[in-house]
């Protein structure tokens, strides 16, 4: 798709224009709202061809993202026979086979809007936080996408972890019910919005960041220091060397940290932002041979 592209227009300036890369799969341009999906859809246009329908209320780079999508979904046999829609990839089961074909599209969808060689050349540059925030920028996507893909396509020992501020497992339907008294009357909100602590949502690793069978845990909190909580909350990049408790991959590390937009609802009792870092262990605990192999097998997304 991309050498296409380049066939025909050259080489591009970053970033790419969506919308082209559309039109070069032949997908026409609705300007309707998408009738089933929260943020665009691929139908059947009644004539051996498909349109397309993206929610202009989202954001650009989100509409960019779906875009990337729903263009993906014409590599695969029979897109033209039924509406494809996008769902939000936070809420897919990776064992579950049905949903295989939307994280494909995901992973296409990445490629488009980070393509290659453009995008190594330009992640080569990074050097602190605010590099990692302007690298979204330049290529107009999220910075929660280009994190991930940062991550993905490096060489180096490092993860793309995305913290979200949330309760641990256990307090889940304990922790700020309405019902739930207390001898000094605090409301069950203020009760909830106190237990929040960051905690990973989940993480991205580098190919030798697997290799090395370092185990991030899901769930796992951090404490309110470091760069991490410093993105959070001043809502600037941040990096810097700290210790981390992770489980059994806790150990020192580099982290770049970049703050997340995170509506009201989702912030810490401070109105801390989510965060999106990239972890470089320094000295971390050396991982189980169990664990390392748990980590090294084999799954639907590796490239070979």
């Amino acid at each position: 798709m991309i050498a296409t592209h380049v066939d025909a227009f050259g080489e591009s300036a970053m970033p790419m224009n969506m919308d082209v890369l559309a039109s070069l799969r032949s997908i026409s341009r609705s300007d309707e709202k998408p009738l089933i999906s929260p943020d665009a859809e691929l139908s059947p246009d009644g004539s051996g061809g498909v349109t397309m329908r993206v929610n202009p209320d989202r954001p650009e780079t989100r509409q960019r993202f779906s875009i990337g999508h729903e263009i993906s979904h014409t590599f695969f046999p029979d897109f033209q026979t039924k509406e494809w829609c996008r769902t939000d990839a936070r809420y897919r089961n990776r064992a579950n086979p049905a949903e295989y074909l939307e994280m494909l599209c995901d992973i296409g969808a990445a490629e488009l809007l980070f393509p290659q060689p453009w995008f190594n050349r330009d992640a080569a540059t990074v050097r602190d936080a605010s590099d990692l925030a302007a690298l979204a920028t330049r290529y107009h996507a999220s910075r929660e996408a280009t994190i991930r893909r940062f991550a993905e396509t490096s060489s180096e020992d490092i993860a793309a972890v995305y913290f979200v501020w949330k309760l641990k497992p256990t307090q889940k339907g304990t922790v700020g019910c309405k019902d739930q008294g207390n001898l000094f009357g605090i409301s069950p909100e203020e009760m909830l919005q106190d237990a929040l602590r960051l905690r990973i949502e989940y993480s991205v690793p580098s190919s030798a960041f697997r290799a090395a069978g370092h185990y991030l845990p899901v769930d796992k909190s951090i404490e309110d220091d470091g760069p991490v909580y410093e993105a959070a909350a001043t809502g600037l990049p941040a990096d810097g060397e700290c210790f981390l408790d992770l489980g059994q991959a806790a150990g020192k590390y580099h982290v770049l940290a970049v703050p997340l937009w995170t509506s009201q609802d989702e912030r810490g009792a401070g109105g801390e932002h989510t965060v999106a870092a990239v972890l470089r262990p320094l000295s971390v605990r050396k991982p189980s041979r169990r664990r390392a192999s748990i980590n090294n097998a084999r799954s639907l997304f590796d490239g070979s």
